[in-house]
């Protein structure tokens, strides 16, 4: 019966080729699904645990802050001179990240990505942390200077010298592309662009004393949970007004932000998967009666010549394993 199941199933392998199709596009899509998510999220992992400073102080939100208002949180710049004179702090930065900005060229056309990743002004505060360097032109200088990301550029065919209007909470700025900065990790997708970190302040927050952040970095010795221990203690009474984090804390929080962003492409993809996998169950079991209906002769002749009701149920059972281990090794 076994010999007689395996030659059946080479000899019409036509009619069996719909339903591994089905399954191995159903498989295909599942498992692809699967891996394209969690490949995602390990590579933003660490990206946000490559870049996070040592010690990063934000502005703590409050109970009304955590209804979206389109507002910047921001905190005082001159926190990082006060930050840089702490025992055990090596250095210390003024960070300037706006979310959510407007960027057109001279046809009025976005030159923002188009996957619904946002569009961010950042100051342009290079260190060995940083997640790009600087490949072409100069450093942005003086209020009407940009750089851009290779990526956005690129796709959006924007070039050194081209004009382009920035548009955020505070009003709109004509800018002009001075340099092009590529990624040295992986690209999450936004659009980046820097400014001098004084037009940062002032055209971005509004506020040339304001910033979004201050980045710490510790000194050789001194240890992330110290630095953050230390970093408190010099900020005494309003240390209760910040957000204080290590470099693991930083990237698990920039983790926790964005992974509702990827479980909705992850559960919006698998919903796709799962359609497949419907339409490829109907598929199969459709195509099989159909099989059974046109090989009744063939198992009535096994029947007559001497085989059990089981092992023709079995032969069938076995062609449709042997079916779903080709059709799902293939979708893998």
């Amino acid at each position: 019966m076994l010999k007689a199941t395996l030659r059946s199933f080479l000899a019409h392998k036509g009619r069996l080729l719909l339903s591994a199709l089905a399954v191995i596009l159903s498989v295909a899509f599942v498992a692809g699904s699967l891996i394209f998510s969690d490949t995602v999220s390990r590579t933003f992992d660490r990206l946000f645990a490559s870049t996070a400073a040592d010690v990063t102080v934000t502005p703590k939100e409050t109970l009304d802050e955590t209804v979206p208002s389109g507002q910047t949180l921001t905190l005082p710049a001159s926190l990082a001179d006060r930050l840089a004179r702490v025992q055990g702090a090596a250095a210390a930065r003024a960070e300037v990240d706006v979310q959510g900005l407007t960027v057109a060229d001279e046809n009025r056309e976005s030159v923002g990505p188009t996957t619904g990743a946002p569009t961010i002004g950042t100051a342009w505060n290079p260190t060995e942390r940083s997640p790009v360097e600087l490949t072409s032109g100069h450093a942005p200088e003086g209020d009407s200077q940009v750089l851009i990301d290779a990526d956005t550029a690129d796709s959006k065919d924007v070039r050194i010298g081209d004009r382009l209007t920035v548009i955020g909470q505070e009003g709109s700025l004509p800018v002009e592309v001075v340099g092009i900065v590529t990624f040295t990790t992986t690209n999450p997708g936004a659009a980046l662009v820097f400014f001098d970190p004084a037009t940062a302040q002032t055209k971005l927050l509004g506020d040339p004393k304001a910033a979004t952040g201050i980045s710490v970095d510790a000194a050789e010795g001194v240890s992330d949970t110290e630095l953050k221990r230390r970093v408190a203690d010099a900020l005494g009474t309003d240390a209760g007004t910040y957000e204080l984090r290590t470099a693991e804390e930083q990237a698990e929080s920039d983790v926790e932000q964005l992974g509702g962003f990827l479980d909705i492409i992850k559960y919006v993809m698998l919903g796709f998967a799962g359609v497949a996998v419907l339409v490829g169950v109907f598929l199969i079991v459709n195509t099989f009666s159909m099989l059974i209906a046109q090989r009744t002769r063939e198992l009535g002749l096994l029947r007559a010549l001497g085989a059990d009701r089981r092992q023709v149920r079995r032969s069938v059972l076995t062609e449709a394993l042997l079916l779903g281990l080709v059709g799902s090794t293939a979708g893998l």
